[in-house]
């Protein structure tokens, strides 16, 4: 029977050679100062010259303990006696839920590590199989389906925090932490212990204080069990997500828009998850079993003439021209008209974005160029009573006629950017490239250029 210590370094071992890549040679330990995180650094910094790997620590610092500092010093101190690399961090936490408060701890420390470390890190973090079990009894609560019930991945990429290509990795999902405190004890180990960890007003707090001693003392393999479930759950979900993909290949734009013909010659189960699998590739997470109902009658079957609107958090799906769009919720641009008075930039209201004059050095395949002698210049957005006639276009229309032929989605129409000269239109700025008009002059030296920033 092998002992904590042995159960451990064979589980690192295994796992490590399963994931070994010729080009990685580092890794970084997500270092708290707790029991997990101190036991998995421990551990590795003993296998370090075995596998040849170099040995990382980072230290996150959330300032919401007295203690923080604390530990913040002991975790630099344990790594100079393991001979182990410290890197600390601190980030600022501005939350009101309490309940939500360790979610947000966790999503602010993932972000910051996945920033601190060098394109294509690998980062271990301590998770065990006891903290699987509080996951997915917390998910199975919330009424999740087996994306949920998969509780914590092994293997993750963190793309979607910084766009950067760092893997995290959670090893000993396999051990428990009796085993964990066990090596500890083992090894005479220090660590620090979180008194919030105490506070059942915390869901996972209460589930493993009140509720799990419970169950573990009737059922103790409950968590090798559940771990089980989940890595089934993890399975399904995956074969799901393989369906997904062939599906959203044929229905998914370049724009990212879903075709709304296609989709609806799906059952209304495949829309549901299509949809959450085109929200999950494009980082957005998914709305609620009761928003998702309501796609179907409220957007998808909506009247041909109708503009819905469904909003969750600080999304919403939009239909136009028979395709699903999923954005970002907006501020609306009230109707806006000032006076270019010189300056080199011209931040614009409503987060629209900035313009940059210069009177050289930019080529005209990025900007606008305009005679500055001929009239002043003004700005203007969300306004549309004025004409414009683009350059080779034989008739000029109102600028809403243009919107029309052009396909410009209604929520996109009040950030396009129009540059007046002389009560006319000489520019547009729409989806990242200007559409000059056919009036522009250039017939005077004295000439300015203007180019679009986000």
């Amino acid at each position: 029977m092998f002992t904590s210590k042995m159960k451990i370094f064979n589980t690192l071992e295994t796992y490590i050679k399963s994931k070994s890549q010729p080009h990685t040679r580092d890794i970084v330990v997500a270092f708290s100062g707790g029991v997990d995180s101190h036991v998995l650094l421990h551990a590795l910094s003993n296998l370090r010259i075995e596998f040849g790997f170099n040995l990382h620590a980072i230290h996150i610092h959330h300032g919401l303990s007295q203690y923080a500092d604390v530990w913040q010093s002991h975790c630099k101190q344990v790594c100079e006696v393991l001979n182990v690399e410290f890197q600390t961090a601190k980030v600022e936490l501005q939350n009101s839920s309490r309940t939500s408060l360790e979610a947000l701890a966790r999503d602010a420390r993932y972000k910051k590590i996945a920033e601190l470390v060098p394109e294509h890190s690998h980062v271990f973090l301590g998770q065990h199989q006891d903290d699987q079990l509080e996951t997915f009894l917390l998910q199975l609560k919330r009424g999740a389906g087996p994306k949920g019930l998969s509780a914590m991945n092994q293997t993750w990429q963190a793309h979607d925090l910084t766009g950067k290509a760092v893997t995290f990795h959670r090893p000993l999902l396999t051990v428990s932490q009796q085993d964990i405190l066990a090596y500890a004890q083992q090894h005479q180990l220090n660590w620090c212990e979180d008194e919030s960890n105490q506070n059942t007003d915390f869901e996972r707090n209460f589930l493993r204080h009140e509720v799990l001693p419970v169950l573990q003392n009737r059922w103790p393999e409950l968590a090798k069990s559940v771990s089980r479930s989940a890595s089934l759950c993890a399975q399904q979900q995956d074969m799901l997500d393989e369906v997904c993909a062939e599906k959203l290949s044929r229905l998914e734009n370049e724009d990212k828009s879903l075709d709304i013909a296609g989709l609806l010659e799906l059952s209304v189960t495949w829309i549901n998850q299509v949809v959450r699998f085109w929200l999950a590739q494009q980082g957005i997470q998914s709305p609620s079993l009761a928003v998702l109902e309501r796609l179907l009658p409220d957007v998808l079957k909506a009247a041909d003439d109708a503009n819905p609107i469904l909003q969750w958090q600080t999304w919403q799906f939009r239909r136009f021209n028979q395709q699903l769009y999923v954005i970002k919720v907006q501020d609306k641009v009230e109707p806006t008209s000032f006076q270019w008075t010189g300056q080199e930039q011209v931040v614009l209201p409503q987060n629209v974005g900035a313009l940059q004059f210069e009177s050289q050095g930019v080529s005209i395949d990025n900007g606008i160029r305009f005679n500055l002698a001929v009239g002043d210049i003004l700005i203007e957005l969300a306004r549309y009573g004025k004409r414009f006639k683009p350059v080779d276009a034989p008739h000029s229309k109102p600028l809403k006629q243009w919107f029309k032929v052009w396909q410009v989605p209604p929520w996109k129409r009040d950030r396009v950017i129009q540059l007046v000269q002389n009560d006319r239109i000489i520019g547009l700025f729409i989806d990242g490239k200007w559409i000059v008009s056919s009036e522009l002059s250039e017939t005077t030296e004295r000439r300015m250029t203007v180019s679009y920033l986000p």
